[in-house]
């Protein structure tokens, strides 16, 4: 992996998302940097889990605003297409049938 000042300092100024992050704190995050999309990184080695849109977060945020995005990114793995291979983010105790994803 290149690690060249100029990569590094990009770096240390991308806007990125955690598991533990919540959907208000990550809307605060978007309305603040004007962005409609960001991506939510593990925090240790900081590899990309996915990522998360302004319009998916409103909807959950009307139901569960202090749902991690940890639990989105389980609830959008498990409805993702079988022939798509989606990393699991962690386990958690969430159904998909849950109904707060619309």
């Amino acid at each position: 992996m290149c690690r060249s000042p100029e990569f590094l300092n990009l770096v240390s100024r991308a806007i990125t998302l955690f598991p533990e992050d919540t959907v208000l704190g990550a809307l605060q995050q978007m309305y603040r940097h004007g962005v409609q999309v960001l991506p939510v990184v593990e925090g240790r080695g900081g590899d990309l889990l996915g990522e998360v849109s302004e319009d998916e977060l409103h909807r959950v945020a009307r139901r569960r605003p202090l749902a991690r995005l940890a639990e989105i990114l389980t609830v959008k793995a498990l409805a993702a297409p079988e022939e798509t291979t989606v990393e699991p983010v962690a386990p958690l105790r969430l159904a998909a049938s849950s109904g707060w994803l619309h």
